[in-house]
């Protein structure tokens, strides 16, 4: 059983995944810890699951997982983390947006009794750097003030793309999510609080990567919806054990 656990959703990323693997693979190597990557391709049209198989034969420990047709980020990283066998799982993206060294950061929270630590490009904290597009702060801060109001109150960045969470309670939140999209982040951090779970929230360095597959057109009000769902599911007692 390993240490680690790096679960990567992946879409259509033949070209940024190579290096965000790479580095990856490498941090964890000189860690010293016991490690699994798996990447879980979500239907991808291009050579993505070529780029993972290639990068699988000289790096023992990754491995693809891939389905057909595409099915959204929330069914991937669901579909990955049920298959993990870490003692600690970490949820990354593709793209190499949040450095893995950001990491160290994370598991701070971990060693320090949290359950679930979420990297965050919008607490306050002026030692951090987080270089993103103008539009898309001003987009994710306006949904994040009407994800505070609705369900998680106190959480500065709920859909950042780096999460590490304990083994236990990754497996019992992803078995109760059911959102497939973008929204999912909201989702299981709000299973999490609603079934006790310690979630911890802290500042890391991230750079926007150019190739985001998020259209911020497109998916901002399927994301506001999945949010109402979210809320109105649980007045129901959708996700109590």
């Amino acid at each position: 059983m390993p240490d680690f656990s790096v679960i990567i959703p992946a879409y259509n990323e033949e070209q940024r995944l190579p290096a965000t693997l790479a580095s990856v693979y490498d941090y964890l190597s000189r860690s010293g810890k016991s490690f699994e990557v798996l990447v879980v391709d979500d239907g991808s049209r291009d050579r993505t699951v070529d780029v993972i198989d290639n990068f699988a034969k000289d790096h023992p420990g990754v491995r693809a997982i891939s389905y057909q047709p595409n099915q959204g980020k929330g069914h991937a990283l669901k579909t990955g983390v049920m298959k993990a066998d870490g003692e600690l799982i970490l949820i990354d993206d593709a793209d190499g947006s949040s450095p893995i060294e950001e990491v160290a950061r994370l598991e701070a929270g971990i060693a320090s009794g949290a359950d679930i630590v979420i990297g965050s490009r919008a607490k306050p904290d002026p030692s951090r750097r987080v270089e993103a597009l103008v539009h898309r702060k001003f987009i994710g801060n306006t949904f994040n003030l009407i994800v505070q109001s609705l369900l998680l109150p106190g959480l500065y960045d709920t859909q950042c793309g780096f999460k590490l969470f304990k083994k236990q309670p990754a497996k019992d939140i992803f078995s109760a999510s059911e959102v497939r999209g973008y929204g999912f982040d909201v989702e299981i951090l709000f299973i999490a609080r609603l079934r006790g779970y310690k979630v911890e929230e802290t500042a890391i360095n991230w750079h926007n990567v150019t190739g985001s597959k998020v259209n911020v057109l497109v998916d901002s009000p399927k994301m506001l919806w999945d949010v109402f769902r979210i809320a109105v599911g649980s007045l129901f007692g959708r996700y109590r054990k």
